[in-house]
């Protein structure tokens, strides 16, 4: 199943590039290898592989379900949710931080894998 994901996602992301020029399936291929380096399950894996597949691309949350099933979507969901979360105004730093820890603690109330995702994508 995480090959068929990788598959997916280098369909998904085959024409687009990344603001450095390089392919975009680099970034979930490295955020992937991040989640397995951690241990991480198969779906938590493929997750990664898809996180930016619905937000970026012409993959549906029902596709993500047919082929990988409800949680893997569900991952995906959550943490395309944390990203499109409202971003506030911050007079400073601190402020920006807790913000961004509440926006995380909502999303573990349904799937502590949501915010292993969203960790290891920021941290690519």
């Amino acid at each position: 199943k995480i090959e068929t994901a990788l598959c997916v996602a280098y369909r998904a992301h085959k024409l687009q590039k990344r603001k450095s020029g390089e392919p975009f399936i680099i970034h979930p291929v490295e955020v992937a290898l991040l989640l397995s380096d951690l241990r991480m399950d198969a779906e938590t894996i493929m997750s990664g592989l898809l996180h930016d597949t619905v937000e970026d691309t012409d993959l549906t949350f029902s596709q993500v379900e047919a082929l990988f099933g409800p949680v893997v979507k569900n991952i995906v969901e959550g943490e395309t949710k944390v990203s499109k979360m409202p971003k506030l105004a911050f007079t400073n730093y601190a402020d920006e931080q807790a913000e961004n820890l509440r926006q995380m603690f909502v999303a573990m109330t349904d799937d502590y894998r949501i915010i292993i995702v969203k960790l290891a994508d920021r941290l690519h």
